[in-house]
């Protein structure tokens, strides 16, 4: 069994206090043909999915902020998910506000539906507005779950930040809700995702946190 597996396994069982940094950096140094990238959203985003032998309609996966709190693209950050999201963090802290979208001919925001592809693009969805659920800060060891489908505004607060996320798939299958203040007539089209070095990212992570 890989490190990576065995990880996902205590994460699957909730054994939260067995999952370290040290645990994680360790396991995926020693992963084969593991790939790492930029997100467009500010963040380094390692795919665990396929070396954690979970279930079809889960995905494992690791979020580092190094550089950034959380930049939005064209798009912004203010979105939902596809997926109910677990997410534990292992260094920093989190800021996560969780939101209700209304949809509304007056809508302050305008709606787009992501559409996946090599370069991500997007469907206009109408206009919405928002009313705050909860807003929450979450720290080293703490972990916190958002629904399939909640909107929410994400950012940390510290940096380095690391999070480990295990997520499982709704049966909808569209894309998700992002909203913006701009204008939607044209439709949004998101960054694309740049690959980066693995073990550069985890040198710098590790320097950061002493």
């Amino acid at each position: 069994m890989s490190g990576i597996e065995a990880i996902y396994r205590s994460y699957a069982a909730s054994e939260f206090e067995t999952i370290s940094l040290s645990r994680i950096v360790s396991a995926v140094r020693a992963a084969p043909d593991l790939n790492m990238w930029l997100h467009p959203l500010g963040f380094y985003h390692a795919e665990l999915t396929d070396l954690a032998g979970s279930p079809p309609g889960e995905r494992f996966r690791l979020h580092i902020w190094l550089d950034s709190k959380g930049v939005g693209d064209d798009l912004g950050n203010l979105h939902e998910h596809t997926w109910h999201l677990t997410s534990l963090v292992l260094a920093g802290q989190v800021e996560d506000i969780d939101l209700l979208a209304v949809e509304s001919a007056s809508g302050k925001y305008s709606g787009s539906r992501i559409i996946y592809g090599d370069v991500n693009g997007a469907d206009v969805a109408g206009r919405f507005d928002l009313a705050e659920v909860q807003r929450r800060s979450i720290g080293v060891g703490d972990v916190y779950t958002i629904p399939s489908r909640t909107v929410h505004l994400n950012s940390v607060s510290r940096l380095p930040t690391v999070t480990l996320v295990r997520s499982v798939e709704d049966a909808r299958g569209d894309g998700p809700l992002v909203l913006t203040l701009h204008s939607a007539s044209g439709g949004f089209a998101t960054g694309t995702r740049k690959k980066v070095d693995v073990d550069d990212v985890l040198d710098r992570l590790l320097s950061m946190v002493g």
